[in-house]
C-alpha cells in the first residue's frame, strides 16, 4: 500500500487536519491542510512534512477501542522532522484511520515498517564492512613492546655515587 487518508483533531478540538500519508523511495510524505472544526470554514492550503525513514524509531497499527478507532502511531528521533506537522509532540504523530480505511492502513504501516527494518539493516551492514575493511600496511603489525627497564641480578648491590 503506498497511501492511505488520515486525518487528527488539533488545537484543543477547534481544529482538524485531514490528508494523505505517502510512502515512495525517499521515505514518508504526509500531506495535509488544516480547517476549523466549528464551521469548517476557514482551511490552510496544503502543506508537505517528508519523515526520511532513517528518521522513524518505530511505525505501530493500532486497532483502537473495539477495532473501530484504528490508527498508525509513528516515532521519530528528532524533533525538528516534524516540526511542521500539528500535534506532534515528544516526537511521536499519532495518524486516525477512518474505519473503512483500515485493512489499507494495515498494510500501509507493515509496509513502512518493512521498508524502515530493510533500510535499518543496509546501515548496519555498511558499517559492518567499515569495520571489517583491511587496515593500512602500517598497522598490520602490532607495536613493539616497551624495552623493559634494567634490573640488577638479585644478590648484586648497588654502589652508591659518593
Amino acid at each position: 500500500m503506498d497511501s492511505v487518508p488520515f486525518h487528527f483533531d488539533t488545537y484543543a478540538g477547534f481544529g482538524e487536519v485531514q490528508g494523505i500519508a505517502r510512502l515512495d523511495e525517499l521515505g514518508l510524505e504526509l500531506q495535509f491542510s488544516t480547517r476549523d472544526a466549528l464551521l469548517g470554514v476557514l482551511k490552510t492550503s496544503t502543506r508537505r512534512v517528508r519523515i526520511p525513514v532513517e528518521a522513524l524509531l518505530s511505525v505501530r497499527y493500532r486497532a483502537g477501542w473495539f477495532w473501530l478507532m484504528p490508527t498508525i502511531e509513528l516515532r521519530v528521533r528528532e524533533l525538528s522532522v516534524v516540526k511542521g506537522l500539528p500535534e506532534s509532540e515528544q516526537g511521536r504523530v499519532t495518524l486516525s484511520l477512518k474505519l473503512r480505511d483500515r485493512h489499507d492502513g494495515r498494510a500501509f504501516a507493515a509496509d513502512l515498517e518493512q521498508m524502515r527494518l530493510h533500510r535499518r539493516i543496509q546501515h548496519l551492514d555498511r558499517t559492518l564492512e567499515h569495520l571489517m575493511a583491511p587496515r593500512p600496511v602500517d598497522w598490520a603489525q602490532p607495536p613493539a613492546p616497551p624495552a623493559a627497564p634494567r634490573t640488577q641480578p638479585p644478590g648484586t648491590l648497588e654502589r652508591s655515587a659518593e
